[in-house]
């Protein structure tokens, strides 16, 4: 194995680790601020980074396809996180990181829908299994709407966002540096929450809350999506979905571990169809 090979390996985990954490981390910093606040906040602070790429990669936005493409790129990476936000207030950290996975497995019905492919048998099957652990993972009961519980109802949309935002980053990094296509997102979902943050008043929050916020931003939003950037090319796409599948868990131990949440039987039958769901789509893309 190479040392490139491994490197990536590692970084992914690193990643996945991170973003692992990231679901009782915005449960815990909600209890301060916004929502729109807290990623008026995340975004910034990525921003600041990712302000000197787009100014280093300025040619590439002269290109007026290339930039409303980006546009069209952060709105969806800020809808995404508003849906998951905001839903994150309704639900619990584990559930929110479980029902967020399954973009692994909306990504290629999407895709197959945008680019009119046919989705092969695998893909259905791992839809109706992650649908069905759906169902199980927020305790629905099919028989009564007032069972639905709105938080999960907005992840599963970020979900689906989730998985249109990845089709249209591997659309542009093809002729766009990787570097560019995540700072310019970013900046774009920063721009965008603005108004919001600013129409939810004053923000003042606890030094430990501001360092949190800090972390998902310049880690979580920038490095880490950087990371699996620069992976991708040293790991194909099965190995990395397969690593992926370790967020919701690691979501699930820290939320555990600093929330003392504790899954039902039904709860963890959802989670176990969905990592299921998730290991058919990634085997199916090496085939």
């Amino acid at each position: 194995m190479s040392k490139k090979r491994i490197q990536s390996i590692v970084l992914l985990l690193c990643a996945t680790f991170i973003w692992g954490i990231t679901f009782p981390a915005v449960k815990y910093i909600l209890g301060y601020i916004t929502y729109f606040q807290l990623l008026f906040l995340r975004f910034g602070f990525a921003s600041i980074i990712g302000v000197f790429v787009i100014i280093r990669y300025r040619s590439f936005l002269k290109n007026n396809k290339n930039l409303w493409y980006l546009i069209l790129l952060g709105l969806s990476l800020f809808v995404s996180y508003v849906f998951q936000t905001v839903g994150l207030e309704f639900t619990t950290p584990s559930k929110s990181a479980f029902i967020t996975s399954l973009y692994v497995v909306f990504t290629p019905v999407l895709s197959a829908f945008l680019f009119k492919k046919k989705i092969n048998k695998y893909v259905i099957v791992a839809l109706v299994l992650s649908l069905i652990g759906l169902v199980f993972l927020s305790q629905i009961d099919l028989r009564s709407l007032s069972s639905v519980n709105i938080g999960d109802i907005l992840t599963f949309f970020c979900s689906i966002s989730f998985a249109f935002q990845i089709i249209l980053t591997e659309v542009l990094v093809r002729d766009m540096p990787s570097l560019l296509v995540t700072s310019f997102q970013i900046f774009v979902a920063f721009i965008l929450t603005t108004p919001f943050a600013i129409s939810n008043g004053s923000l003042t929050l606890p030094l430990p809350v501001l360092l949190l916020t800090m972390f998902l931003g310049v880690f979580a939003s920038f490095l880490a999506t950087q990371a699996e950037s620069f992976s991708l090319r040293h790991v194909n796409s099965t190995e990395a979905s397969l690593i992926f599948v370790l967020e919701p868990v690691f979501a699930y131990l820290f939320s555990f571990i600093f929330f003392k949440e504790v899954l039902n039987l039904k709860s963890v039958i959802g989670a176990i169809l969905v990592i299921v769901a998730m290991i058919i789509v990634a085997i199916d893309n090496k085939s």
